[in-house]
């Protein structure tokens, strides 16, 4: 899956985090967030733009968003598309709707004439990767099939904007999708 990641040399994010700081004083909130980011690119963690990408990601041949996002502690994700007077893509539970967890894309998202509501399945976090507590902290971003059972998603902890720490990438065994595919839909 491609995304939008964040990057700078190590180093280079290091010096610059430092600067800010430097001057933790005078921050006002967004710097606190660049500072962040800078943080873990020093660290050597992987910060992407995940609602960047998938504006990016753009639709497929159905007019469908090719990729999804939605809360860890979801089993179905649901993708309301309005393309009237605002364009948007809204990412809501599936139901039945257990959170008012919702991530909304407004603008530059590719034109679709009307009104489309599409479901898909949340990929499973495998056991070794789920985290021990505070799922709903947590975001998935994955290849929405709208058909099919995803693949292979990236585990997201949001901490600020459009900006995602990438916790785990994974790719679902055959076994784990069959396994999954019969649950939810059962």
């Amino acid at each position: 899956m491609k995304v939008e990641e964040l990057s700078i040399d190590r180093e280079k994010a290091r010096e610059t985090w430092r600067k800010y700081q430097e001057h933790v004083a005078y921050q006002k909130p967004y710097d606190a967030e660049i500072a962040a980011i800078y943080k873990r690119l020093a660290q050597g963690k992987t910060v992407i733009r995940a609602l960047e990408s998938i504006r990016v990601a753009g639709i497929n041949e159905r007019g469908w968003p090719r990729l999804a996002i939605a809360r860890a502690d979801e089993t179905r994700i649901q993708c309301n598309m309005n393309t009237g007077n605002t364009q948007a893509w809204e990412f809501t539970p599936g139901y039945p709707m257990r959170s008012k967890s919702r991530v909304l894309i407004v603008g530059d998202v590719p034109r679709r004439e009307g009104w489309l509501r599409l479901q898909s399945d949340v990929p499973l976090i495998p056991v070794h990767i789920r985290p021990k507590r505070g799922l709903q902290n947590y975001h998935i971003l994955f290849e929405a099939d709208w058909r099919e059972y995803p693949i292979d998603p990236f585990l997201l902890r949001r901490f600020g904007g459009d900006a995602w720490l990438v916790v785990a990438a994974w790719e679902l065994t055959s076994i784990e999708r069959a396994v999954m595919a019969n649950r939810v839909s059962a």
